[in-house]
């Protein structure tokens, strides 16, 4: 009978949760590159930037969100 009177706040509690992770999923592949902009507007030097693993990480991060 709890679980019943519950219902209420678990349905948009769910679709809260569903939301924020799927925003997760799209807006975290961008996430660990913004460091590495820094310092790279910072220092006026991209010595050390490959663009290799930027191609590695934007594959799999589309592959992670085609597999979701």
């Amino acid at each position: 009978m709890a679980a019943e009177g519950l219902g209420w706040l678990l349905v948009p509690l769910h679709q809260l949760v569903s939301w924020v992770a799927a925003g997760a999923m799209v807006f975290g592949g961008v996430v660990p590159y913004i460091p590495q902009y820094r310092d790279i507007r910072r220092t006026q030097n991209a010595d050390g930037f490959s663009t290799h693993v930027c191609l590695v990480l934007l594959v799999a991060n589309i592959l992670r969100i085609l597999f979701w």
